[in-house]
């Protein structure tokens, strides 16, 4: 069974995504504070992918982002960036290095999260 961890202050988001990955059998953790995802990502408990929204309170996602990345046991994790933010071309390259796909919240669509959660159920 796969462990994702949602990242998002969204309540409709996190409940949208946590009844997707539930329908793919997977342990859902949801964090709706940056505090909340570092204490959570600091637990040592392990993920097989992270769904991370940009823009939550007391840390922002850029900030949870590195955390993720510095963090050996989680450097490889995929992670999957949720935003309603218009980021720029160098922004969108930034994160390019380091996730495994962007997801625009307001162009969002269910069978394009399925398809991706499903590669990444494989993995």
């Amino acid at each position: 069974m796969k462990n994702i961890l949602i990242i998002d202050d969204d309540e409709i988001i996190c409940r949208l995504f946590e009844k997707l990955s539930r329908q793919k059998d997977a342990l859902v953790t949801i964090a709706k504070t940056g505090k909340d995802a570092r204490d959570v990502l600091q637990s040592g408990k392990r993920f097989d992918f992270v769904l991370l929204d940009l823009v939550i309170p007391d840390i922002s996602g850029w900030d949870i982002l590195t955390v993720i990345r510095n963090n050996p046991a989680m450097k490889d994790t995929p992670v999957v960036i949720l935003t309603g933010l218009a980021l720029s071309t160098d922004e969108t390259e930034k994160l390019g290095a380091k996730v495994s796909a962007i997801i625009s919240k307001k162009k969002f669509e269910i069978s394009e999260f399925e398809q991706l959660m499903n590669k990444l159920m494989k993995t």
